[in-house]
């Protein structure tokens, strides 16, 4: 049943259930916004559980990328909290955070370093080795890599620049996916494929979600299909949770959004 979400209420607020991924009246504005202007986030309630995916919907300048970046810390929430298994984030060391909470978004940021460097960036050198670093770039269909002059060892250039915008996307997925990450943040990592390697690595990203606790961005109804449940953003706030089904029968501006005749596309 679609959940429609009332001024004070929170998204699956069961007193019982901190576990999982909460956004508990998190508001944000943009420092340098106008102060007179709505926030960009007015007050999102979101409880994704433990082990379940949620794709994130809205229409342009929804904020959609702004909330997913809150939980690393890319950005400060303006108040509210988001907590990880009842803890707050803001409590957290960023290194300890991001131990936690793995990201890949639409632009991707590769570092001048080879192939795997990049990828198993940030993982336990000992704990990640060749065997993870296989099975990340097999996840994220990038068998491109053993093409490579150098395969794996090859040196890409500042931002990858050498490298396609989907071989760049796909390492980022990669990266994100190869310490096997509790909390998986994933902002339209897939929009530079094409269809059949979506289909390729959207099949691989099944198993991977079906062990983590996920919230996805998702701009077209294939990446939706990826979650188990899925919550719209408008008006900076979540207004509505349910399955794809569900909203697709119940939620006139979801349906809207999934026809293709509601642009998605963040600006912020």
């Amino acid at each position: 049943m679609i959940e429609k979400l009332e001024k004070d209420s929170v998204v699956g607020a069961d007193s019982a259930a901190d576990a999982g991924l909460r956004f508990d009246g998190v508001v944000f504005r943009y420092p340098d916004a106008d102060p007179a202007s709505p926030p960009t986030l007015a007050r999102v309630d979101l409880h994704i559980r433990p082990g379940e995916s949620m794709a994130l919907v809205g229409a342009t300048g929804s904020g959609k990328t702004t909330l997913t970046a809150l939980v690393p810390r890319l950005h400060e929430v303006t108040s509210g909290r988001i907590t990880l298994d009842g803890e707050d984030v803001t409590a957290m060391s960023r290194s300890a955070l991001r131990a936690k909470v793995a990201v890949a978004f639409e632009e991707p940021t590769l570092f001048s370093a080879s192939v795997g460097e990049n990828v198993l960036m940030g993982t336990d050198a000992e704990g990640a080795g060749r065997a993870e670093l296989e099975r990340a770039l097999a996840v994220a269909q990038a068998d491109f890599v053993h093409a490579l002059p150098q395969g794996a060892d090859t040196q890409v250039g500042e931002q990858g620049l050498s490298l396609s915008g989907g071989q760049r996307q796909r390492l980022a997925l990669a990266r994100a996916v190869v310490g096997r990450p509790r909390f998986l943040v994933l902002d339209d990592p897939l929009s530079a494929l094409d269809v059949h390697t979506e289909a390729a690595v959207e099949a691989a990203l099944r198993r991977v979600l079906a062990d983590t606790t996920a919230l996805i961005v998702a701009h077209r109804p294939s990446t939706v299909l990826l979650a188990d449940r899925v919550a719209l953003l408008s008006g900076g706030r979540i207004t509505a949770v349910g399955t794809h089904q569900e909203l697709l029968r119940g939620n006139p501006e979801y349906a809207h959004l999934m026809s293709g005749t509601g642009r998605q596309e963040d600006d912020r």
